[in-house]
């Protein structure tokens, strides 16, 4: 399990779609946007935003502006890393604060 850590910016609603290319009906979701800081190899810092589907929104809503850990999936499409929110289970929760995310 990796963990994103950064400052909870958001959390939205995105609305049930279709796929142009296939007419699959897309169901609505939440969503979260996280600002997280990603150390480069030259040593300097780049700020990226990451959105994330996630199944509840109570646990994130109280700790938007707050820093944050967010138990993270990882895999790799069209030459980018695609972020997934791991669902909550017993030993990794859903989110939690943070003192100072990194």
């Amino acid at each position: 399990m990796l963990t994103l850590n950064g400052q909870l910016l958001n959390v939205f609603d995105s609305p049930e779609s279709t796929n142009r290319k296939t007419g699959e009906i897309i169901p609505a979701a939440v969503r979260i946007q996280i600002q997280a800081e990603n150390t480069l190899e030259n040593g300097q810092k780049r700020i990226e935003l990451v959105t994330l589907k996630v199944s509840n929104r109570d646990p994130y809503q109280k700790l938007v502006g707050s820093p944050v850990r967010v138990p993270v999936g990882v895999f790799a499409a069209n030459g980018t890393v695609v972020y997934y929110a791991l669902p909550p289970g017993e030993n990794s929760p859903a989110v939690s604060a943070t003192s100072a995310a990194r």
